[in-house]
């Protein structure tokens, strides 16, 4: 049976009035039973339809809640949904959009319009550690980071801060990173930090180097997203190093 709208409702009752049509017929074309024609028409006949909001009236959020999403938040600075998934390795429940709600009425999280919209996309990731790595450089108050990041885990295998971007820099932190073991596979972009010679030396103890296809920055988007992460943990925690320190031990990863 379909779901009748004010408009469908308002147009039961005036048609029944007319009888013009027979109340079968008006079931018909709105694809109700007859019946249920007839109880629109009496309910309706005299009075202005009005519409609740449908389902159960949302439960107050207890200070309780407020209580332990804030103290979690300060622990693992992370997201409603990374906040509900910790919080549930503890068997303690709260929802995400209750968690955000939290977090929003504390300051702690923003509105963004950009999410509120649903988007078709595909997660691509390997299935083993090390079979692919993401690098990309950032600028963060006036100071130059690099990460190496492992696409199964997205644990940060090594990391950099400096003066200036260059090939040098970025060697030394990728060979920082091979305590954890060997990359089959490096993405970067197209920058001149990751020319040749840096191709040449991953070539060398085995890895091989791939660059992301120009003006598609979402081949190496993951890099991107976690340097978007690292700059936020460092703002709060005060330098780079604590902030990969917390990202790759406190902070839960979406494994």
């Amino acid at each position: 049976m379909k779901k009748l709208n004010k408009k469908k409702i308002k147009w039961i009752v005036k048609e029944v009035e007319r009888r013009e049509l027979c109340v079968w017929t008006i079931a018909q074309i709105q694809k109700i039973t007859k019946q249920h024609a007839y109880r629109v028409a009496k309910k309706f006949k005299n009075c202005e339809p009005e519409f609740r909001k449908p389902g159960r009236k949302p439960k107050e959020i207890t200070d309780e809640e407020r209580k332990i999403v804030i103290q979690t938040y300060k622990e693992i600075i992370a997201s409603a949904v990374m906040i509900e998934q910790y919080l549930d390795e503890k068997r303690v429940h709260i929802g995400h959009n209750r968690i955000h709600k939290i977090l929003l009425e504390a300051k702690l999280a923003k509105e963004e319009d950009k999410k509120k919209h649903r988007r078709t996309w595909i997660r691509y990731e390997r299935k083993h550690s090390l079979s692919l790595g993401h690098t990309d450089w950032f600028d963060y108050k006036g100071r130059q980071g690099i990460i190496f990041i492992d696409d199964a885990s997205m644990f940060i295998t090594s990391h950099g801060e400096f003066g200036n971007a260059n090939t040098e820099n970025s060697l030394k932190v990728f060979k920082e990173g091979l305590k954890w073991g060997i990359y089959k596979q490096m993405m970067s972009d197209h920058g001149t930090k990751f020319e040749n010679k840096f191709t040449d030396e991953l070539e060398e103890v085995g890895t091989k180097h791939i660059k992301a296809r120009v003006k598609y920055p979402q081949l190496n988007g993951k890099a991107e997203r976690v340097v978007q992460t690292i700059k936020k943990l460092w703002k709060v925690l005060g330098s780079m190093d604590k902030a990969v320190q917390h990202y790759n031990y406190k902070k839960p990863h979406m494994i």
